[in-house]
């Protein structure tokens, strides 16, 4: 895909902002069907396209959390990614659709399926950032950091998940800190450094798998507040979705009633918990929506946590790697509140932390930190010039619960005044307070359909190819 930075005054149908998975699905159903393709301009630093923090990783063992066989990327043609993969490696297509596999060829399969649409031509990668956007007359025009500006008809909104910077004041001025998404740091740390992973969730798999690599002789230790890491997807093919009328009139702690119920009912039956939690995930959405505020308020408070491990779970080879460095005493999880990082006096750091259920501080030594606390959900800490110079302009407003932007239920923006924008649309991380639902591929792809049809209808329910 050739990057140029068009000048300013060239005039697009849509400007997607980002260029991960979710702006690249939204590029996807721009450009498929018949009939004159609307002209695309994607705003994404990167060289390549379909990454962003989920599949830029170059490693094989960070896998998919997800069998292939529900990767597709193109809502309607549930086979799309097993045709690319059996195209490119062969092999039993029942074998493909339940394996897990590596991040980086989704990646490909993106950028793959993108190249080849016959309109391909009428899309731009515009190698620069979005910094600001602003009303233009009937459209908006978009402020880059090549200090260019790009205006469209319509503007998307897909700059995805942003990792939760660690509290300065809790971190002494010297201490040697790697970003979990920034794999080569990661990598680049020393076989005989000890090492503290703040979080224990899917960032920290991704950097425990790098830290575990062969020779490595320094202890890694992951702590965070409950000390609960990731479990593993279950063998074998789960029922069809049960329907959720008996749960959508059920608070937090009845449907978690229920659950554990159903969990052991079928448990007896010898069925996977795991197919429990399959027969919701379609209803995610329509669970979370038909709580009230102070439901989903305690769920935030009480469950989400155990919610996550069991919702996100991931590959059982990713798991089985997980469960070996653990019993080799390779990796210690441990659950705790992390109190203070001080400079220890032989070098490297203490990590002051008080465990869980406990009154008494405890300290351990590491010479490096991993910074895998998770994502930052809310508008106001994100990195980046871009939501906050739309916030100063009244164009976002934080979304239920501080959770990503305000937007109707159909992807618009709302204004500070709580108020649909037309033409001005959001996908994937940012829906989180709306939809909950709403970073998976199963999600984006629906998403990335309905907000295409909108900008330009009639193109985006056509085959991809």
């Amino acid at each position: 895909m050739t990057a140029r930075a068009p000048p300013a005054g060239d005039g697009f149908d849509a400007v997607v902002v980002g260029g991960g998975a979710a702006g690249v699905l939204v590029a996807i159903r721009l450009l498929s069907g018949d009939g004159p393709p609307p002209k695309v301009a994607i705003a994404e630093p990167a060289m390549r396209l379909g990454e962003g923090a989920a599949y830029s990783t170059r490693y094989p063992f960070h896998l998919l959390n997800v069998p292939a066989g529900r990767m597709s990327a193109i809502a309607g043609q549930p086979d799309h990614f097993l045709d690319f993969l059996e195209r490119r490696h062969g092999g039993p297509r029942e074998r493909i659709a339940g394996s897990f596999v590596a991040r980086g060829e989704y990646a490909r399969y993106l950028r793959a399926t993108l190249d080849a649409l016959p309109a391909r031509d009428a899309l731009v990668h515009v190698r620069a950032s979005a910094t600001g956007i602003e009303r233009d007359g009937d459209g908006w025009r978009v402020a880059l950091s090549t200090s260019q500006s790009l205006r469209a008809r319509a503007v998307v909104l897909a700059i995805g998940n942003a990792p939760r910077p660690l509290p300065r004041f809790l971190l002494h001025p010297g201490v040697r800190v790697a970003e979990a998404w920034d794999y080569d740091a990661v990598a680049a740390i020393p076989a005989d450094a000890d090492v503290c992973i703040l979080g224990t969730g899917l960032s920290m798999v991704d950097a425990a798998l790098v830290l575990g690599r062969a020779g490595r002789r320094g202890r890694i230790l992951a702590l965070s507040r409950h000390g609960l890491a990731p479990l593993s997807h279950a063998a074998g093919h789960p029922p069809d979705p049960a329907p959720p009328d008996p749960w959508l009139a059920l608070g937090v702690r009845a449907r978690l009633r229920l659950l554990r119920r159903l969990v052991a009912a079928r448990a007896a039956k010898g069925e996977p918990w795991q197919w429990t939690l399959e027969r919701l995930r379609p209803h995610g959405q329509a669970l979370w929506r038909s709580l009230d505020p102070d439901q989903q308020r305690r769920f935030l408070r009480h469950a989400v946590r155990y919610w996550d491990i069991h919702r996100h779970r991931i590959a059982p080879e990713v798991a089985a790697a997980i469960a070996t460095m653990r019993d080799e005493g390779r990796l210690e999880l441990v659950a705790g509140r992390l109190r203070a990082v001080t400079a220890h006096p032989e070098g490297g750091s203490c990590i002051h932390f008080r465990p869980r259920r406990q009154q008494r501080e405890h300290m351990r030594r590491a010479d490096w930190i991993v910074n895998a606390s998770g994502v930052e959900t809310g508008i106001e800490l994100r990195p980046g010039a871009l939501l906050q110079a739309m916030r100063e302009r009244g164009l976002v407003l934080p979304g239920r619960h501080g959770l990503g932007l305000a937007c109707s239920a159909d992807g618009i923006v709302l204004d500070a005044r709580a108020r649909p924008q037309p033409g001005l649309y959001v996908i994937g991380a940012l829906r989180l307070g709306e939809l909950w639902e709403t970073i998976a591929v199963p999600e984006l792809r629906e998403q990335a359909r309905e907000i295409a049809e909108a900008i330009h209808p009639g193109r985006a329910g056509a085959s991809a190819g």
